[in-house]
């Protein structure tokens, strides 16, 4: 039976099968919408929660080019009482593509648009969370933290342990960023522990491969060799290949710090890695703490310049005058 011939209420059921997917599996939340054929027969509403919940998987899942074929279409409905019923979490996730696309100022933008009209402390806290992000890859550790400890505020009267999580996961990023090892490695296993007990799939292998790579630059090799196992086949499992790629680094350093001898193919495959590594900001970690252990020549690889975001849709979200 195809889609043209279900129910619209069979319809609302796969989306919501879809949606209950997010955070435990979100590859098979973008299997069950792939599999809904002759969506533009839907109502327009239903279309708009389609590529809703199809951004939200494919920005946890980093396929990029998703999210931005999904945004696209999201903007053609923007008069759209839904639409404008969702418009913080459509804006949210444009400030996510925005941002590890390199387009920081314009991810700001989004997010200070979305903070406008969220809708409940639980909006306001990931809002604030990415805004956070945007800062700690323009350097600005000290904006960053702070806004750290907001989002931390209301993640504890939320009680919200998938966030607070999340957040000891970024602060972790800035002390690694700082040189702080030790302060690192304390927030990864803080955010480890956190997402081990939300069970959150995708939280566990950031974490994870984050402690991983502090033990391997703190030289603490039998704790690596406890984690690895788990988090490797997490990892494996899950389709998000820059963390893979990520992960590889992490683990042939280690083999070098172990003395186990290198396959002649390993610099290829490292640089075939590093291509799909997700950002120039973990590029930089890459070149500057395992490359020279690897003996691969470093990329120099720097942080992306920002660089100005053009689209007709996207002036309607600098000028934020939805009601």
């Amino acid at each position: 039976m195809t889609m043209a011939s279900k129910s619209v209420e069979q319809q609302m059921d796969l989306l919501k099968e879809a949606r209950d997917y997010l955070s435990v599996k979100p590859s098979h939340t973008l299997q069950i919408l792939d599999s809904m054929e002759s969506r533009e027969s839907l109502p327009t509403a239903l279309k708009i929660r389609w590529h809703i919940i199809r951004v939200r998987a494919a920005v946890t899942t980093n396929q990029l080019d998703l999210v931005e074929q999904s945004l696209e279409q999201l903007f053609n409905y923007d008069s759209h009482a839904y639409f404008n019923d969702r418009l913080s979490t459509v804006l949210s996730a444009l400030g996510i593509w925005l941002r590890r696309k390199g387009h920081f100022k314009e991810a700001d933008i989004s997010l200070i648009c979305a903070l406008k009209h969220a809708q409940g402390e639980r909006q306001r806290l990931l809002l604030t969370n990415s805004r956070a992000l945007v800062a700690r890859h323009l350097g600005k550790h000290k904006q960053a933290t702070a806004l750290y400890k907001q989002a931390e505020e209301i993640a504890l009267a939320l009680k919200d342990q998938s966030t607070l999580a999340t957040i000891n996961n970024n602060l972790g990023a800035i002390a690694l960023d700082l040189g702080d090892y030790n302060l690192a490695e304390l927030q990864f296993r803080l955010a480890l522990k956190g997402y081990q007990n939300v069970a959150k799939r995708s939280g566990h292998i950031t974490a994870g491969i984050n402690l991983l790579f502090v033990f391997v630059l703190k030289g603490e090799l039998i704790n690596f060799q406890r984690l690895y196992g788990p988090v490797a086949t997490l990892t494996e499992a899950f389709p998000n290949q820059s963390k893979k790629a990520f992960l590889a680094w992490i683990y042939a350093a280690y083999q070098v710090k172990q003395g186990t001898q290198q396959p002649k193919s390993q610099k290829a495959d490292l640089m075939a890695a590093y291509a799909q590594l997700e950002s120039s900001k973990v590029r930089q970690l890459v070149d500057k703490h395992l490359a020279p252990i690897l003996g691969v020549k470093p990329q120099n690889h720097k942080l992306d310049a920002p660089r100005a975001f053009q689209s007709d849709w996207f002036r309607k979200v600098s000028q934020c005058n939805w009601q």
